[in-house]
């Protein structure tokens, strides 16, 4: 008997499915899941999660486009929602803190980002995640620009060193429980900071720098 083909909302509803069961494994083991392992979870036919995905490293692209996806969303929500006047350099740090503790996978997801994208990924894929990661990014850059009265193109560029100085920041900061022991050593108290205390600081002076006095 013929197999009946997928309606396109059928197709999207069965993607959402094997996302979200990939994002519960990788939150239980902090590793990417096979295709083997979600198939199992999901209770479907490995041949299912190809017909969405080509491969692994196309899973976790989806997963942190999500999760960007989700960050973006939620820092347009706190712009738009900035008291008047606004004291961006107050408040763009609190929101930024405030979404990427909200995305407990965004991070560490995003430091394995070049291990992953160099290996098996086509290049359509990669190209596709890209564009897309850096379409949110001038459309926030946009709304920024409307709220503290710099360039969009600016707003933009300054957003995605914002962003890096985020993720180097928890790499720094971010270790294996097995070298805790060793942080409290002396002289290894700048690796002890708290995250959210530090990004906070850090992306005050950032943004202290990089918008103009009058905003």
């Amino acid at each position: 008997m013929p197999r009946i083909a997928l309606s396109e909302q059928e197709r999207q509803q069965r993607r959402q499915h094997l996302l979200a069961t990939a994002r519960t494994i990788y939150r239980e083991t902090r590793t990417l899941p096979t295709v083997a392992d979600i198939a199992a979870r999901a209770g479907v036919a490995k041949g299912s999660v190809y017909s969405s995905f080509t491969t692994k490293e196309e899973i976790f692209v989806a997963l942190l486009a999500d999760s960007f996806a989700t960050l973006l969303a939620g820092l347009a929500h706190d712009i738009e929602a900035w008291p008047v006047p606004a004291e961006p350099v107050v408040e763009l740090p609190r929101a930024l803190v405030r979404q990427v503790l909200q995305q407990p996978d965004l991070l560490p997801l995003a430091a394995m980002t070049h291990a992953v994208l160099e290996k098996n990924l086509p290049e359509e894929a990669m190209a596709s995640f890209k564009h897309g990661l850096a379409d949110g990014l001038r459309l926030l850059g946009v709304q920024l620009s409307g709220k503290v009265g710099v360039d969009a193109a600016i707003a933009t560029t300054c957003l995605m060193r914002s962003w890096a100085l985020t993720l180097g920041l928890w790499q720094a900061l971010d270790c294996p429980a097995a070298l805790l022991d060793v942080l409290q050593q002396p002289g290894l108290e700048v690796f002890r900071g708290d995250f959210a205390l530090e990004l906070e600081a850090a992306q005050r002076e950032y943004w202290l720098g990089a918008l103009p006095p009058q905003a």
